[in-house]
């Protein structure tokens, strides 16, 4: 019985807030950024289907498949993955079950994937390589903004953490000792379980990523809560930075090529280039497995693992 019946019967009191408390669970099992992508999909996908007279709640296998033909030409794989995950999730919430055979629109999915392979998804984040960030940092400044930038960027990058990551950092949950810091991620795009972050000093004091945390905090006066914040007029300091403003930090800095993404991809092609074993890369990235890591050690070392490279021509 799914929880939105629950709802519907005779509760006690006791029972329904144990429904509630359970559907919020339910709720934050998905992050906000992926609830607002389905949503945007699904409102597509009910648009097309009111102009084209096809029921969207329930809908059916060839309507999806019908709409899938509809912008397969035109939008990329991953598009077209978020689509159908958005349709099945309203379903799911609403108690709804998608009619007919779930086979017809995987097959018109695969099929529009081998007639369309221009439309992969290929293009990745520039990477932000420790030069870059060495040179944007000895430009910066001893500003409250251009502290808290210098210590984003050193934090992001040696760390190799996502922009989720970055703006979820809280002050009790950063222990600095003689060695560095150790940052707990409660929750990660991978992980809902806790996962350690060590960050060292480094020799070059212009990038080391403990000492600019320490001085950001200390010139901000943070004692607690939110580590990375905005900045008001006047400079002061407001709530908790977003994931956007973190792409647009790294933007202003290194330019529009550039992403949120790009000190993590910048860390990993670093890595790469001096030869560091996978296994150590995939410690730094956490990611859980190795394919993603070997597609960053790949194009960091193509060329110098080509056939030409390697025989010596």
């Amino acid at each position: 019985m799914s929880l939105t019946i629950c709802q519907n019967f005779a509760l006690s009191v006791e029972h329904a807030n144990l429904v509630k408390q359970a559907i919020a669970y339910e709720q934050a099992s998905l992050s906000p950024n992926t609830l607002r992508t389905y949503g945007s999909f699904w409102k597509k996908f009910e648009n097309w289907c009111s102009i084209n007279n096809q029921a969207c709640l329930p809908t059916s296998s060839e309507t999806i498949s019908l709409y899938l033909s509809s912008i397969g030409a035109a939008f990329s794989f991953s598009t077209l993955d978020s689509t159908i995950a958005a349709i099945e999730y309203v379903h799911e919430k609403a108690n709804q079950s998608i009619t007919g055979n779930h086979d017809l629109f995987r097959r018109v999915r695969k099929g529009i994937r081998r007639t369309h392979k221009e439309n992969q998804t290929l293009k990745q984040a520039v990477p932000l390589k420790v030069l870059d960030l060495k040179a944007i940092c000895c430009k910066l400044g001893d500003s409250l903004k251009d502290c808290r930038d210098k210590a984003l960027l050193a934090v992001a990058y040696f760390g190799g953490l996502r922009r989720s990551e970055i703006v979820s950092l809280d002050l009790e949950h950063v222990e600095f000792n003689d060695k560095g810091a150790v940052a707990t991620l409660l929750q990660s795009k991978t992980s809902d379980t806790a996962e350690l972050v060590y960050l060292s000093y480094a020799r070059d004091r212009d990038i080391c990523p403990v000492s600019l945390l320490k001085a950001w905090l200390e010139k901000a006066q943070i004692k607690q809560g939110s580590i990375f914040r905005s900045l008001m007029k006047g400079n002061k300091i407001a709530g908790r930075l977003s994931g956007h403003s973190v792409s647009e930090i790294v933007k202003i800095h290194f330019g529009e090529e550039y992403s949120g993404h790009s000190t993590r991809r910048g860390l990993l092609t670093d890595a790469a280039e001096k030869n560091t074993p996978l296994h150590i890369m995939k410690k730094l990235s956490r990611h859980k497995s190795s394919e993603m890591v070997l597609r960053y050690a790949e194009a960091a070392k193509g060329f110098t693992d080509s056939a030409v490279s390697i025989l010596g021509m």
